[in-house]
């Protein structure tokens, strides 16, 4: 089976007012300090007033910063599961010679290692998502003869 690289951020969708604004204040911006004569401003105001249109207009076409920066997913190939599901919380991988059961709950999956267990909770994910996932664990658990409750 091919590897399951699921991304847990969430995606923003295009927000045209956000966009709108963020090229308007860049453009200020470039006007004030090139073509006016207007002298009202220090030069970190138009840094400033520049890195914010900068901002929202990233954040309009759709793009969050955080997640760009920080990753949050679910791997599933034939070594393991590797699972980084926040921002502050620690990559887990799991081989698939570690793990004994596998349990499928309502709002959880829970692995049973040699040396504990680690529980994953997917109820804020999307339903097609969660089907992936689930098809995607039994398929390979299946394959390495992994138990599944």
């Amino acid at each position: 089976m091919k590897p399951l690289f699921i991304s847990l951020n969430k995606r923003t969708p295009i927000n045209y007012l956000r966009l709108i604004l963020g090229v308007i204040m860049m453009a200020a911006t470039i006007y004030i300090y090139f073509f006016s004569a207007i002298t009202r401003f220090q030069p970190y105001q138009l840094v400033l007033l520049f890195l914010f249109g900068v901002y929202y207009a990233i954040m309009g076409a759709g793009l969050n910063l955080i997640s760009l920066i920080f990753k949050r997913y679910i791997n599933i190939d034939d070594e393991g599961i590797t699972v980084k599901p926040g921002l502050f919380k620690t990559k887990t991988t799991a081989k698939w010679s570690d793990i004994s059961e596998i349990q499928i709950n309502v709002t959880a999956i829970r692995i049973k290692l040699s040396d504990g267990d680690y529980q994953f909770e997917y109820q804020h994910l999307e339903e097609d998502t969660i089907h992936k996932l689930k098809t995607a664990i039994i398929h390979q658990a299946k394959e390495q003869g992994i138990t599944i409750g």
